[in-house]
């Protein structure tokens, strides 16, 4: 009997021991989560590896451009046997201003001298002046961060003009007659930084075809020359913007 109380009496105090050693463990366990759970909170997360990708081509600011070029006619061609076919004299030389709208399109204007056009004639006392002066429209694709580079393309509508010393049965005087034509042509413009920059241009002129000439012999032999006259010129410049 006496062994049976003493046993009875030990098993619950025993299992009260487990149950709360079981209960101290819990504790512990829930306690070292919430502290880790809220270290890895507070824990900055480590910075990106990402970089930032450059741009290489696309919209920049407006911006004004101004240009100064030197070049060479060639290819010439017109409905006067006048014209020496296939050359358009020397030197030519010109300059243009524009403003180009996010650097993609706008107004320019143009003009350009060919001091020395080849035509041929016992009227023309010396060289034979043209001068083409031209209202475009302008369009580029800037490319670089900053629009470096700029292929562009440009075409429009304006006023040639033919000037040279001409003989008659008057003496030798200075004359000139104007012609309506167009022009069209292209090329690129690299800048090194956002002023100062080189330019390539390659450009047809073409003056309207006249087939009713009037006025002075002076006047009427300039409408022959100017009729349907088509040329090319190549040239290379610098360029500024702004």
């Amino acid at each position: 009997m006496f062994w049976s109380r003493s046993c009875g009496s030990a098993h619950p105090k025993g299992e009260k021991h487990v149950m709360r050693s079981t209960q101290y463990l819990f504790a512990a366990i829930l306690t070292f989560a919430l502290v880790g759970t809220a270290a890895a909170q507070t824990t900055s997360p480590p910075p990106s590896t990402g970089t930032t990708q450059p741009t290489y081509g696309g919209a920049t600011v407006s911006h004004w451009l101004a240009s100064g070029f030197v070049g060479g006619g060639f290819s010439a061609n017109g409905d006067s046997p006048n014209i020496d076919n296939n050359s358009a004299g020397s030197v030519e030389f010109g300059g243009q201003i524009a403003w180009l709208w996010r650097g993609y399109v706008g107004p320019e204007f143009l003009a350009d001298w060919a001091p020395n056009f080849d035509v041929t004639s016992v009227f023309i006392d010396g060289d034979t002046r043209v001068a083409n002066y031209m209202i475009n429209a302008i369009g580029a694709y800037p490319l670089g961060a900053d629009g470096q580079i700029q292929p562009y393309v440009s075409g429009g509508w304006g006023r040639t003009r033919f000037s040279a010393d001409f003989r008659s049965v008057n003496g030798t005087n200075s004359e000139s007659h104007g012609s309506w034509g167009g022009n069209i042509g292209g090329g690129v413009m690299a800048f090194a930084n956002k002023g100062w920059g080189v330019r390539g241009d390659i450009r047809y002129f073409r003056a309207r075809t006249d087939d009713s000439f009037s006025g002075s012999p002076s006047d009427q032999f300039f409408q022959s020359v100017a009729s349907g006259l088509s040329y090319w010129n190549a040239s290379g410049g610098i360029s500024y913007r702004w």
